[in-house]
């Protein structure tokens, strides 16, 4: 992946945003209906989306080291 300063892009297409925000809904419908937690908490949804956000940073990192 290049970053978007790289490739000379000036932000993000409404098209990109679009399915930024539908993959968002999708994942909140999942971690709020979802059957791996029953009524999760407001602080039971930020710990998972915190630990969601840390492997991306992992991933990010390593892809860079390559």
């Amino acid at each position: 992946m290049i970053p978007m300063e790289k490739k000379g892009e000036a932000g993000i297409s409404p098209y990109k945003m679009n399915q930024i925000v539908k993959t968002a809904s999708a994942i909140t419908e999942q971690l709020v209906n979802g059957r791996h937690l029953y009524k999760p908490t407001y602080h039971e949804c930020e710990i998972c989306i915190e630990l969601v956000l840390e492997a991306i940073k992992k991933s990010k990192n390593e892809y860079r080291r390559k």
